[in-house]
């Protein structure tokens, strides 16, 4: 087998069969490619396929020398055909920087040879390799700096001597192994590793990559301590071609979780502005734009503000790569290759309702893009893959906030709703239900059927309180609290009441039913008669100019839910700012 891979090996640097692929490094600031990464590859149906396969084949047979060499002046010649500004990160290992191997001259003739300059380079040194002289290392890395090379420390953190070498050669770029990103949010020494290290950079004045992102929730973590450049699956997989996926930076995100709040969740969160084309431009004009714009993977058609539909990257490269196919089409309008059935949404639409209409509109292909308007004008485009993400996430996140017992919202998305609403300046109601002798229930009857009783209002509130902009959530306990812009919330709740008490008497014996309450001992520990269980709610309708805080409102909420308590129809309600009773059912 070995023998096999040297024999492998030794073909592919004799035919000099290396295929470079490139991966974006993405800016989060600016929301843009920074540059790519060029990794190198074997045949795909070769043994050394894969990085580590033929690079550990190399190493063994003592050929990495002579490999780099190859993979310096394939990726030089594959991004040179490519003619962007961007930067070009390559990994260059110790050894190659040592003398006699290292050759400034052939350097230079390789940059000459291709047309790129110094400046475009970002050499990548991994400490993943030891150095054998380091006083020699860093003279050539002073070089290369005074050349105009940028220098990058790759896999901080994996290796040897990156701290080492970070403070004697102050290098431009420091790449954070993607070990210490990998689940970063669920992993508090990770978080403080990576802290501390961006509190470095910032004082040497140096700028951290990190590498490895495949999640959106490492992304955020990365983000909220401040990286401004990152690398991983999330933005794309190494390609042949200079493309990115920047979907994710479209995303908002927060160092909080995000709002638990349906209507905040419309198509308007993930729009992100194409400049488009009009139904006159040129499919040359169109691929132009494709191929300067790598992260677009699709063009929208507007003519006056007015969408007529896509044009897409991959129909455009199918067609001019064609015998003739350029030459055929390149100047015919855009409209003769544009999708007219491109999925138009409004700005306002949910991202639930956007998914649904995504999967009913064709059986058989999954659009990749939807066009957003606003007023039916063009506002941008939405990715699916986007909103498949923010679906999933926001489920996942759902699930980690929400009550064990009921499943509903508990107390991080109650806040952050109720600060939502108040920052919307609309009027709504905030409504506090408690259940009434739930401790007697519970001592009597047991802790299976108190649980049984709290599922039923659960199950009562969520299919009475259902339409788009009312939020149900649990507080805990028996306590549970609604959010409705509905003007018969007033009498949602009051039917909500009256159901409680008749389907709450069938968790009574016959006995209790027949007395109308439960003996059960009190507070001081006196056996004592209690009424069957009730439902109060405290109501504050909060008008749209009330200047209020989300904690104000929580108080005004538990005083109103009080005196519900304390009244004999167990309701009250309040108005935001004012302690008025009304009648909860008129």
């Amino acid at each position: 087998m070995q023998d096999c891979l040297s024999q492998e090996l030794n073909r592919l640097l004799l035919k000099e069969d290396i295929t470079t692929l490139l991966q974006p490094i993405v800016n989060i600031d600016k929301k843009s490619v920074f540059g790519f990464e060029a990794l190198s590859r074997g045949p795909s149906d070769s043994p050394l396929h894969t990085a580590p396969m033929l690079f550990e084949t190399a190493e063994r047979c003592g050929q990495t020398l002579e490999l780099e060499t190859l993979c310096l002046r394939t990726a030089a010649r594959h991004w040179s055909g490519h003619g962007t500004p961007l930067k070009l990160f390559v990994n260059i290992s110790p050894a190659k920087l040592m003398p006699p191997e290292f050759n400034p001259t052939q350097l230079q003739e390789l940059l000459l040879a291709n047309g790129l300059k110094a400046s475009d380079i970002v050499i990548e040194l991994s400490e993943r390799y030891p150095t054998a002289d380091p006083s020699e290392l860093l003279k050539t890395l002073v070089w290369l700096k005074a050349e105009g090379f940028l220098i990058a420390i790759d896999d901080l953190g994996s290796g040897y001597s990156g701290l080492k070498l970070w403070s004697e050669l102050k290098p431009d770029f420091v790449k954070i192994d993607r070990h210490f990103i990998r689940d970063i949010q669920d992993d508090l020494i990770k978080r403080e590793f990576l802290r501390s290290v961006v509190d470095l950079a910032d004082r040497l004045g140096c700028k951290l990559i990190a590498e490895g992102i495949e999640t959106e929730a490492e992304f955020r973590v990365v983000s909220d301590l401040g990286i401004a450049l990152v690398q991983g699956f999330l933005f794309g997989r190494p390609k042949a071609v200079a493309t990115a996926c920047l979907d994710s930076l479209n995303v908002q995100t927060s160092r909080t979780p995000k709002l638990h709040q349906r209507e905040k969740d419309t198509a308007g969160l993930l729009c992100r502005y194409i400049e488009p084309v009009t139904s006159e431009s040129t499919l040359q004009h169109a691929w132009e734009r494709l191929q300067s714009e790598p992260d677009v993977f699709a063009l929208p058609v507007v003519d006056d503000g007015r969408p007529l539909g896509l044009i897409h990257k991959w129909r455009v490269l199918e067609t001019f790569s064609t015998p003739y196919g350029r030459a055929l089409y390149e100047r015919l309008p855009v409209t003769q290759m544009h999708s007219p059935d491109a999925l138009v949404v409004d700005y306002e639409v949910p991202l639930n309702e956007v998914s649904e209409r995504l999967i009913n509109d064709d059986a058989h292909y999954l659009k990749q893009h939807f066009i957003i308007v606003r007023d039916g004008k063009y506002a941008g485009l939405g990715a699916t893959r986007s909103l498949l993400k923010h679906i999933t996430e926001r489920k996942i996140e759902n699930a980690r906030y929400a009550n064990p017992l009921t499943l509903l919202p508990g107390n991080v998305p109650i806040q952050q709703a109720l600060v939502a609403r108040t920052q919307e300046k609309r009027p709504f109601s905030l409504v506090y239900f408690d259940i009434n002798m739930f401790k007697p229930l519970n001592d009597v009857l047991g802790y299976r059927v108190g649980d049984q009783v709290i599922l039923l209002l659960s199950e009562l509130l969520s299919t009475t309180f259902h339409a788009r902009d009312e939020f149900v959530g649990h507080i805990g306990g028996d306590d549970f609290v609604v959010i409705s812009s509905s003007p018969s919330v007033i009498a949602s709740a009051g039917m909500v009441q009256t159901l409680f008490v008749e389907q709450s008497r069938r968790f009574y014996n016959d006995i209790a039913l027949k007395r109308g309450y439960v003996e059960s001992e009190d507070r001081n520990g006196q056996v004592n008669s209690f009424p069957l269980v009730s439902l109060a709610a405290g109501i504050v309708e909060v008008a749209a100019d009330a200047n209020l805080t989300a904690d104000q409102l929580s108080d005004l909420a538990s005083y109103a839910k009080k005196r519900a308590k304390a009244s004999p129809d167990f309701s009250f309600v309040s108005l935001a700012g004012s302690r008025s009773v009304k009648p909860l059912l008129a």
